[in-house]
């Protein structure tokens, strides 16, 4: 829930600041929002960090810090923004390749903090994902497992960040 927030209003698809009267404003023009559709550009940044993304705002935000395309048939929609701001710190931090194989797709653990609400992804651990293990192992605070699976935890730029080295029974074994 938002509270005391004033960011402006879109009256037919004018933008006015803040403060501003409509008859003094400097109006800029802007596309009206639709249902499903996430304001980030006039968003501050302390609201956009819980916002819910669709895949193709997840996508660019990622390309433009130089991370690939999630791998597969990973997707994207609805990942929260503070999910995608903590991979890119992550990846500036660690200066490793960062390959996303599990988003908000189904076939994930149901929760209030899980992949389906936005708020985790998979990170590859073989091949080039050998380098962010070797980073959150030697660079970030061991904290306890979750059930058999160990846990690290750090802070980078303002966001808490929690790795779980998961090893399913079935094989696939990756960063949570």
């Amino acid at each position: 829930m938002i509270k005391n927030l004033t960011v402006g209003a879109v009256l037919a698809g004018v933008f006015v600041l803040p403060g501003a009267s409509s008859a003094s404003a400097t109006a800029t023009s802007v596309t009206p929002l639709t249902a499903g559709t996430i304001a980030t550009a006039a968003t501050p940044s302390s609201l956009a960090s819980n916002a819910r993304l669709t895949n193709r705002q997840a996508l660019a935000r990622l390309a433009a810090a130089g991370i690939q395309r999630p791998v597969g048939r990973t997707s994207l929609e609805g990942v929260r923004a503070r999910t995608i701001q903590g991979v890119i710190a992550l990846k500036r931090a660690s200066r490793c390749t960062i390959t996303i194989t599990g988003g908000t797709e189904s076939g994930h653990s149901a929760g209030p903090r899980s992949h389906a609400r936005g708020y985790k992804l998979d990170l590859r651990t073989h091949h080039e994902g050998a380098c962010l293990t070797r980073w959150i192992k030697t660079t970030q605070h061991k904290g306890s497992p979750r059930g058999n699976d160990p846990r690290w935890h750090g802070n980078l730029n303002g966001i808490s960040l929690d790795y779980v080295y998961e090893t399913p029974r079935r094989g696939g074994v990756h960063w949570e």
